[in-house]
């Protein structure tokens, strides 16, 4: 059974979905404490929200669905866009936890833009497969940002994997990363930011993740001036600047559609 809580959390959100968003349950009956509460809380999600298709399923069981979403904890949820995209919530879902889940479907649904042109152009350069998981906590307002942000990279770019994970629910994962500080982010496998993360400072960890290296002749790959960096400072700082005003102007868009 979900908190009341998290029931206000839900009722709070829009029930109107622009088009359909899919979601995808990862549990196992075994070794799981929170599983029962997420199978609950996403039955409450699809129950409030039009238009949110739920699929179930077990990861031992269900080793091919498994293996497709990449799977290696549980509970997870999947929220799935219109062209492919996922990302991946792991652990309890609750609190400021479940505000960025109720956020996401929502953005989705309205395929929001997530970033301005400059951070959307840049992520096309990317090849490879990337890997973004960022440690959190369900009542870490300081998390929120950096977790909106991976969200917004994975929404954006299908090369980009992204997974929010609650931190106390997988202490072996908090050993083996000895991560200390929250929120956390790893990028491929290796590398570690902690704190806030800039947009700017992401798309160069990505770049960096991905493989790509240092040359004698580097370029920007935003504005293509000559840099040792993959993105110069001068577009880092324009970047965090714009992204901030894009976001002011979402807000007021979300805020001027719900008055």
């Amino acid at each position: 059974m979900i908190s009341e809580r998290s029931s206000s959390i839900i009722k709070k959100s829009p029930a109107q979905l622009k088009k359909p968003v899919r979601l995808v349950l990862f549990t196992t009956d075994t070794g799981c404490p929170a599983c029962p509460d997420a199978r609950d809380l996403a039955q409450a999600i699809r129950a409030h929200m039009h238009k949110i298709a739920l699929e179930s399923y077990d990861m031992v069981m269900d080793r091919d669905k498994t293996e497709l979403y990449g799977i290696r904890q549980v509970p997870a949820v999947v929220i799935q866009g219109g062209e492919g995209q996922t990302v991946t919530f792991c652990g309890s879902i609750e609190d400021v936890f479940l505000e960025i889940l109720l956020e996401s479907i929502q953005a989705i649904a309205d395929t929001r833009v997530w970033f301005q042109d400059e951070v959307r152009r840049t992520l096309k350069h990317l090849v490879n497969d990337v890997k973004i998981r960022v440690f959190v906590e369900s009542d870490c307002r300081l998390c929120k940002p950096v977790a909106e942000t991976a969200i917004g990279l994975a929404m954006e770019s299908r090369l980009i994997n992204t997974e929010i994970i609650v931190a106390s629910d997988f202490p072996e994962l908090i050993k083996k990363h000895r991560v200390t500080t929250l929120p956390t982010t790893i990028f491929g496998e290796n590398l570690f930011m902690e704190g806030h993360v800039t947009e700017g400072e992401f798309l160069e960890m990505i770049f960096q993740a991905e493989g790509l290296k240092p040359a004698p002749d580097r370029r920007c790959l935003v504005c293509g001036n000559a840099t040792p960096d993959i993105i110069c400072e001068q577009c880092k700082t324009r970047i965090r600047a714009e992204a901030l005003d894009h976001k002011l102007k979402t807000e007021r868009t979300r805020s001027h559609e719900t008055s």
